[in-house]
């Protein structure tokens, strides 16, 4: 029976509806799931309730013995670690969208805008700006801080020249090292 790969969690995470362990590892599986938007909504609830480290959309095992001996068994070492690293952390995007000059002035003024923010996160990367902003950051902050986030990228908008939005929390993709990701990650 094929099996949807959706994140790595520790065993016994207590949002992850359906699990394959393997010692104290676990990777949340269902029926393979067509939609990208359900799985970002699967994996983004995990958060919450522990690290997760999430696997790429439409990856599949053959079998829940597959998902023990060529997924988890192999890089359990590099998981164990990536997840101690995000414990208590997710990540947060913050979208601005301005109505003024140049790019110039909306680097300078999204990073005064932005302090805040910069100053709960342990991390930040900035990204692709894509059609819906000009500017868009990734931050990697505590669950605790969410609410704050929320609260200060609301705050954002009273700045005048400017609309800000939020996505979070967020499974810290953003965070993980590419470099040693394996088929079956991120």
């Amino acid at each position: 029976m094929t099996l949807q790969l959706y994140g790595i969690v520790r065993a016994g995470h207590p949002r992850a509806p359906r699990t394959v362990c393997w010692e104290d590892l676990a990777m949340v599986v269902g029926e393979p799931e067509p939609d990208p938007a359900a799985h970002l909504a699967i994996v983004s609830a995990l958060v919450e309730g522990g690290p997760v480290l999430p696997v790429r959309f439409g990856a599949v095992a053959a079998d829940e013995d597959a998902v023990r001996t060529r997924v988890l068994a192999p890089d359990a070492g590099r998981f164990r670690a990536d997840l101690d690293r995000l414990d208590g952390l997710a990540e947060v995007h913050v979208c601005l969208r301005f109505s003024g000059p140049g790019s110039a002035w909306r680097a300078a003024r999204s990073d005064g805008l932005l302090a805040e923010v910069a100053q709960r996160a342990r991390d930040s990367v900035s990204l692709p700006a894509g059609e819906s902003a000009d500017e868009r950051w990734a931050f990697l902050v505590g669950l605790g801080d969410l609410l704050v986030i929320r609260d200060a990228v609301a705050g954002l908008g009273r700045a005048g020249g400017v609309q800000a939005d939020w996505l979070g929390p967020l499974p810290a993709y953003s965070f993980l090292d590419r470099r040693t990701c394996s088929r079956w990650t991120w």
